[in-house]
């Protein structure tokens, strides 16, 4: 059953006001509902990907980094983390995670690849996730400003020749395309992962018809305009290489995104569309065909 016809069904045809408080601490807010978290979290993945996933970040995070801090542009105290892998601090990757996810958790799957390739590894908790502050998840309405903040710091702390590689999955992957016509030189290329065009239509499809009023509360609340978070004009503006992947089984993102993202960017581009892959699991069913393309992109833009 989708989330929206159970939600229909949980409420009738009435939508009490703390229903609906429930309903938005549960999509936009830290610490989620006590009353629906139980309810509408569910695995969406096999255990051989939880395995594969949990197994790499718990390896990640055991080895040596440095941690960096910043403020957000809302003011929140953001940690970054950056892993040393070969690349002298010259060739960073920057991973960029999604939707309640943190650094080691998107980050662990990747290392062993970009370590392999001459690359150090960055990657940050957003606002309201992981090891930063916060209480409320922007959908990518504001996250993108805080990267370009990260990558103004990798700029200063390894110098203005540093070559860096966004690399974002689901709300990460919107963030990063609406990175694309603001991105400094430094970055040579954007992967983009699982992305959504616009977090509007995104949370259309997961909660229907209480997307609206969600949508409304959460200017009103936390002061975030979803209508940020929409990676499409910034795409029209963009010229930077970028590489779309996407599972054709994604039941979170719909495939249809990758396509459509693919299709409407006039820029170079190239696109990787993995049959029998969910959400974010292009990597874990397909290493071989995924590490192909991302070497084609290191190749022909980075030195």
């Amino acid at each position: 059953m989708k989330k929206a016809a159970l939600l229909a069904a949980l409420c009738g045809a009435s939508l009490p006001c703390v229903f609906l408080g429930e309903l938005y601490r549960y999509v936009f807010c830290r610490a989620g509902s006590p009353l629906l978290n139980p309810l509408l979290d569910k695995k969406g993945h096999a255990e051989d990907y939880y395995a594969h996933r949990d197994g790499d970040a718990a390896r990640l995070r055991a080895l040596p980094r440095e941690r960096f801090e910043l403020r957000s542009g809302r003011g929140a105290r953001l940690r970054g983390f950056y892993y040393p892998g070969g690349g002298e601090g010259k060739r960073i990757a920057f991973l960029v995670h999604g939707y309640r996810s943190e650094h080691g958790e998107t980050a662990g799957m990747y290392f062993d690849y970009y370590r392999s390739r001459g690359f150090d590894l960055f990657c940050c908790d957003h606002e309201a996730h992981g090891e930063s502050e916060g209480r409320f998840i922007g959908f990518a309405a504001f996250e993108d400003g805080d990267c370009l903040r990260w990558i103004d710091f990798l700029r200063r702390r390894f110098g203005e020749d540093v070559q860096i590689l966004l690399h974002g999955f689901s709300m990460g992957a919107c963030t990063v395309l609406k990175m694309a016509d603001r991105c400094p030189e430094n970055v040579k290329a954007i992967v983009e992962d699982s992305g959504f065009r616009d977090a509007r239509e995104q949370l259309r499809g997961q909660l229907g018809a209480f997307s609206p009023p969600l949508q409304l509360l959460h200017r009103l609340v936390a002061g975030v305009d979803l209508r940020r978070g929409d990676a499409r004009p910034a795409l029209a503006q963009a010229r930077i290489p970028i590489l779309f992947v996407h599972g054709r089984e994604d039941p979170t993102v719909p495939f249809r995104n990758g396509p459509a993202l693919y299709e409407s960017y006039s820029g170079e581009k190239d696109c990787l569309f993995v049959d029998g892959a969910k959400h974010v699991e292009c990597m874990h069913v397909a290493p071989e065909a995924y590490a192909e393309k991302l070497d084609g992109l290191i190749r022909k833009y980075f030195v």
